[in-house]
Order: C-alpha cells, then sequence, then structure tokens
C-alpha cells in the first residue's frame, strides 16, 4: 500500500529504488493539491446552490484532501525516510528477541498484536472505500438517472448525476457515458489514495508506538531484575559490589542507558517528524466530527448507508490513536519508578551517579506532541470528542 503513494523509501532501508519510486510521491502530491484546490473552487462556485447537507459532503471531502496532503509532505521528508530506516535497523523488536527470554516474549506479543490490528485496519478502509464509493452509483441507478431517455445521459439540464466527490473541472460533463465513467474511475482511485494515506499512515504510526512500548517494557523488566550484590542477598556484613561485579555492573548500566536513550530519541524523532500532519489531523477530527453527525442526523437510509460507516471509522481512528500513543505516556512513572527501584545504595559513587542521570531522564514525560504544543492522547481525544458533540447540538 505505501508503493501507491510513494511512501516507501527503498533506499533507506536497502532495497532496489526504481523511478517510480522516487517520483511517485511527487506526483501524488501535486494530485491531491490539484483536487484539494478543485474541491474548494467548486465549494466557492456552488455555495448558493448547494444544500447544508450538500456543503456538509464537500466541506468533508476538501478537509479529508487537507489531511491527505499533509502525509504526503510527512513522505516527502528525509525526516520520515530516516525515522522508517531506524525502526527496521534497530526499533523493530524482531532486532532484540534474541536479548532474553522475555525479549521473545514481548516480540511475539507485538507481533499478533500488530497482525490483527493491520487486518482490523484494512478490513475498515475496504469497508469505507466500498461504501463512500458505490452509494452514489446505487442513487443514480435507483433515480433511473442511468437512462438515455429520460435520466442524465440523455441530455436532461436537471437531471444531474450524484458523485462521491465533487470537483470544478472544465471538462466536467457527467451527461455523458464517458464523461461520467472518467470522473467516477478518478474517484475511486482519488478514494483509494486517500484511504492509504489515512488508514495506513495511522497503522505505521501504531507499529512505532507499539513496538516503542515493547521496549519500555523490556527495559522496565531488566531495571527490576538487575542483580543485587551477593552480600546483600546473603545478608553479610560486607553487603557492597565486590570489584568483579562492579565490572559487570558498569556494563549493565552502560547498556540500560543505551537502551533508554534510544527509546527516548525515537520518540523525539517520532513527534518532530510527524508533528505536522498529527497537528492537522487533529484539527480535522474537531471540524469534521460535527460534519459527519449532522448528515447523519437526518436519519435518512441514504445518509445512514453513506455516512454512518464513514462516521464510525472516523471516530475509531480518533479514538484508536489517541489511546495507541496514551501507552507511552502512561510508562513514564513506571519507568520512573524502576530507575529509582535500582540497588544504587551498594554500587560505588561513579555508578550513582550514572543511575542518578538515568532517574532524571527517566522523569521527562514520554508523551508525543503534535507541533510541539498538543499532547496526543486521551485527554485531547475526549476535549476533541466534548467540542465535536457541543457544536453538533448547537447546530442541530
Amino acid at each position: 500500500a505505501f508503493r501507491v503513494v510513494g511512501a516507501w523509501p527503498s533506499k533507506f532501508i536497502g532495497d532496489v529504488q526504481t523511478t517510480s519510486d522516487a517520483v511517485v510521491k511527487y506526483i501524488q502530491l501535486v494530485l491531491n493539491v490539484v483536487c484539494q484546490v478543485a474541491g474548494i473552487l467548486y465549494l466557492r462556485e456552488n455555495m448558493d446552490k448547494l444544500s447544508f447537507f450538500e456543503l456538509g459532503h464537500s466541506y468533508i471531502t476538501v478537509l479529508m484532501s487537507l489531511v491527505s496532503t499533509s502525509r504526503i509532505i510527512t513522505h516527502c521528508t528525509e525526516a520520515y525516510q530516516e525515522i522508517f530506516s531506524l525502526y527496521v535497523r534497530k526499533i523493530h523488536l524482531f532486532n532484540v528477541r534474541n536479548d532474553s527470554e522475555y525479549a521473545m516474549e514481548m516480540h511475539t506479543k507485538i507481533h499478533k498484536l500488530c497482525y490483527f490490528l493491520t487486518f482490523f485496519i484494512h478490513a475498515f478502509m475496504t469497508l469505507g472505500i466500498l461504501m463512500f464509493n458505490l452509494i452514489p452509483m446505487y442513487s443514480n441507478y435507483i433515480n433511473g438517472k442511468f437512462n438515455r431517455e429520460t435520466g442524465a445521459f440523455s441530455g436532461v439540464s436537471n437531471a444531474t448525476m450524484e458523485h462521491a466527490v465533487y470537483y470544478l473541472w472544465p471538462f466536467n460533463d457527467t451527461t455523458h457515458p464517458i464523461g461520467y465513467a472518467i470522473i467516477v474511475a478518478f474517484n475511486w482511485y482519488i478514494s483509494l489514495v486517500c484511504s492509504i494515506n489515512f488508514c495506513t499512515f495511522d497503522l505505521f504510526l501504531y507499529h512505532l508506538v507499539f513496538h516503542i512500548w515493547g521496549h519500555l517494557k523490556i527495559l522496565i523488566h531488566n531495571l527490576k531484575t538487575f542483580p543485587r550484590p551477593i552480600g546483600a542477598i546473603r545478608n553479610e556484613e560486607q553487603n557492597d559490589y565486590t570489584e568483579e561485579e562492579s565490572k559487570q555492573i558498569y556494563e549493565r548500566l552502560k547498556k540500560l542507558v543505551q537502551h533508554h536513550n534510544l527509546i527516548i530519541d525515537f520518540i523525539a524523532r517520532i513527534s518532530d517528524t510527524f508533528g505536522l500532519s498529527l497537528f492537522v489531523y487533529l484539527c480535522y477530527h474537531q471540524v469534521c466530527g460535527c460534519i459527519l453527525l449532522l448528515e447523519c442526523s437526518t436519519l435518512e437510509l441514504s445518509a445512514l448507508i453513506r455516512y454512518g460507516p464513514l462516521t464510525a471509522i472516523i471516530f475509531q481512528l480518533l479514538i484508536q490513536v489517541s489511546l495507541v500513543f496514551e501507552l507511552l505516556g502512561s510508562m513514564t512513572e513506571s519507568l520512573m519508578n524502576a530507575v529509582y527501584d535500582l540497588p544504587w545504595e551498594y554500587m560505588e559513587v561513579r555508578h550513582r551517579r550514572t543511575v542518578h542521570i538515568m532517574l532524571r531522564q527517566s522523569q521527562v514525560s514520554l508523551n508525543t506532541r503534535a507541533l510541539n504544543m498538543v499532547d496526543i492522547g486521551s485527554r485531547t481525544m475526549i476535549a476533541i470528542l466534548k467540542t465535536s458533540l457541543s457544536y453538533f447540538v448547537m447546530l442541530r
């Protein structure tokens, strides 16, 4: 799916990079910008002609195009390619599965979780594409608009065709079968691209977060199982670490610090790389959630079939992405307690300094922020849902 939108960084992960891989993302970027401009022009041109709910539909598609464009821009950045490469080479738990039994256990759990989540999201994405594009075609059919004598293809001016997405094209002739077929095919394609930029982009973020969460669990486990001095275990009078034990402790602390630094650096990279697209995404949910509720509020069968699955998918994506990122923030206190519980009282001064530095670093929040302004988590999700419902009730 990433190859369709040019998001597969072949060069950075060692794959053979073809010409199509290098240019397709820029073609997608131009295509999305053109579609977004055409959608805005359609709204401006038909503002007085469309009903409130038809306007809502066009607003939704323009906003979805904006989110899709922001994500393609992210795909074009070198930071995205680097974080993808780092994920494959170091962050994926496949790379550390042989370090310990617990690491293998976490790798197996995260692998199964990612597998089922991938299946679930792709199923929802397929359902959304089908419902979004088939409903207008079915509506045209039952209203007799495919009839060459009385329908839109007959040339009757008031028998216009319904579409999944509306644009202002100079050649937008839907009263001709070929013109209608071209627009329908284009809408299917742009719906596929937009869905990939929505669902698969989110899925990649979930994979990043779950594997970082797995690393945090492994780090905390290693901290909790940190060996105590033999003298302390035997309740001997001399209970500090021996010289031989101190050498082993140094190597363990070194690995723990390196592991912790890797996690902190990668979380910072996620915020820097995806901050813009996540901020646009949150703004989209704030506006689009209200509009979708208004579209469904008519309780008409066609509206429920067309917008019901899309509404469920949009709210599910918001809840899903918020709860997934909440996993990282919830690990801050557990990590801090695990570092403090290290047997630092038995260590040499130089080792205590290392523990102290690690303890200070562990107090830094692990939350991911959009543009370093908004935390991605349950609080932001609840605020967006409350605001959307409030505006919906007011407009209703």
